[in-house]
């Protein structure tokens, strides 16, 4: 799992990362035009340097602008044979800004890819719920006061298990045909002073976790009941949905993969 296996000059290698960032001055992981700040963009061009060709990373989630990640996982495709992949990590990490950063790095399956691999992820999203704003975390949570229902909530994320069409928790304008999506969890927790929403699924409309987070705070501060979540789920109404929760308070924690 950290050195090369002896491979032939003609061997390709294809190399595994974990990723872990704070996107707060970042538009997002995907890399975009030049000049726009980018999670993909510093790490292509910092393993471009390594390697010494250009590389391609694909990630398993195309984080949005201000979302964060500690179990982003990459893979990126190279003809370098000789630099280790624990030298490789190590020399990543000097090369990235300081927000950014390669938990890990591990040779993969040359079919493996980051996305298309994966069969679930797990995002968290993070809730300050006392009064005075933690001013020191105010880019990875969100402050919300008064108080919420941390019961109503999970009564209602429970709702959302199996597999369903999320369409009413999408982005409005989401023009992907297909917004059917199985939910495997949905979990609420109260960590000290703050209330976490952990959703875990096979894949995830724009917006979508942050769509149902802001549902479920509806929820939970008693605007509505838990089985709201059965009315925009069979009506596929973005309208009957709560507010769009900010980007500050998610992050993408964790993406499974079958083993190899």
């Amino acid at each position: 799992m950290s050195d090369s296996p002896q491979r032939s000059s003609s061997q390709a290698r294809n190399i595994k990362l974990v990723v872990a960032y704070d996107g707060t001055r970042y538009h997002g992981w995907q890399r975009q035009a030049d000049g726009v700040l980018t999670v993909q963009g510093c790490m292509e061009a910092a393993a471009g340097r390594i390697l010494g060709h250009p590389v391609n990373i694909a990630g398993a989630g195309r984080t949005d602008a201000g979302v964060h990640a500690t179990g982003q996982v990459a893979n990126l495709h190279t003809s370098n044979l000789s630099i280790p992949t624990l030298n490789f990590r190590r020399a990543l990490n000097s090369a990235l800004p300081a927000d950014i950063a390669a938990v890990s790095a591990e040779e993969a399956p040359p079919a493996f890819h980051a996305s298309g691999s994966a069969v679930a992820k797990t995002y968290r999203y993070r809730i300050c719920r006392r009064p005075l704003k933690s001013v020191m975390q105010a880019s990875h949570v969100y402050h919300f006061w008064p108080e919420l229902d941390a019961g109503r909530m999970a009564a209602a994320g429970a709702r959302l298990l199996g597999e369903h069409d999320f369409r009413g928790f999408a982005f409005a304008a989401e023009r992907r045909k297909n917004s059917v999506r199985t939910i495997t969890g949905c979990q609420v927790s109260e960590p000290d002073e703050e209330l976490h929403v952990a959703v875990t699924g096979d894949g995830f409309l724009y917006k979508m976790v942050r769509n149902i987070v802001g549902t479920l705070i509806e929820i939970g501060r008693g605007r509505w009941r838990p089985d709201r979540i059965d009315e925009i789920l069979q009506s596929r109404d973005r309208g009957l949905a709560g507010p769009t929760a900010p980007a500050s308070g998610l992050c993408l924690v964790h993406v499974e993969y079958p083993p190899w």
